[in-house]
């Protein structure tokens, strides 16, 4: 399948689904089958990569093994897809430049796009493309976010080292949170929204019940007190937690968070849900 103007990422739908998977059985067929089935000294699946004794090429390359691995057998292919696609972006930009409004929804469009690709199983299975799609994720960013005056949004920001990883390590928090009884009731767009620095509308509902059988904002401050202590985000969001959580979440009904500083003085060392909250963490 072709990405287009209309839809620059269709490729990747296509490919991620299952087209990947295909590919990959064919490399470990041309390599182990078909090249070096007698020669074979590793195979990791794991990061897919295949070690094998060099009886074909001593007299081209000084070594005992070869390596070959399922991302390189494929990189042609995915720069010269993922370029394209920068081209479509790009010139879908340019159509839209005259008004303000439409760079927004496109954009927005595109991230919700891509959020739906970084959420699929293989971007667990080939760490790798990470580094592709940060390319698309740093285009996108680069021709729809301007810089503001005076305007702080004070949602978090999940520690990590790429865009892409960072939305994966998200979906798989959210996932985690919402494993039944779920723990939180919002959208996944809305909890990616609020753990990647941007807006959120309806915030995110924490479900969890005290004692008294209404929300209890200790476990709350406890799940985020620990998603700091593990280096999941900023330790600087201390000086203003109260104000991070009153903008990103919500009571169980959807209302807005009431006397938080009198509740993060109290938080227990025991609050409700807590196990279910440290295996969590101990996940990510």
């Amino acid at each position: 399948m072709e990405s287009t103007l209309e839809h620059p990422l269709a490729f990747f739908d296509w490919y991620l689904n299952k087209e990947i998977q295909n590919e990959l059985k064919d490399f470990y067929r041309t390599i182990i089958e078909e090249m070096y089935f007698d020669n074979i000294k590793e195979i990791d699946k794991e990061t897919h990569t295949i070690k094998v004794n060099n009886v074909h090429h001593k007299d081209e390359i000084d070594s005992d093994f070869l390596t070959w691995t399922f991302e390189g057998s494929i990189r042609i292919k995915l720069n010269k897809e993922i370029n394209h696609s920068l081209k479509l972006i790009e010139s879908g930009f340019l159509n839209r430049y005259i008004k303000s409004n439409e760079v927004k929804a496109y954009a927005e469009f595109l991230r919700t796009k891509i959020n739906m690709l970084l959420s699929q199983e293989a971007f667990q299975k080939f760490p790798f493309l990470q580094t592709y799609f940060d390319k698309i994720i740093n285009t996108i960013n680069n021709y729809s976010i301007k810089p503001t005056i005076n305007h702080f949004v004070y949602s978090f920001n999940l520690l990590v080292e790429s865009s892409s990883e960072q939305t994966i390590k998200i979906v798989k928090l959210y996932d985690l949170l919402t494993i039944s009884p779920s723990l939180i009731n919002c959208t996944k767009e809305e909890f990616i929204n609020a753990f990647t620095g941007l807006e959120v509308q309806d915030g995110i509902h924490w479900l969890v019940k005290g004692k008294s059988k209404l929300t209890s904002k200790g476990s709350l401050f406890y799940f985020v007190y620990e998603l700091i202590n593990s280096n999941h985000l900023s330790r600087n969001l201390i000086n203003d937690l109260n104000k991070h959580v009153k903008y990103v979440f919500r009571d169980s009904d959807g209302n807005e968070l009431k006397n938080l500083k009198q509740s993060k003085a109290t938080i227990s060392n025991n609050p409700s849900q807590k196990d279910r909250i440290d295996s969590i963490i101990s996940s990510l």
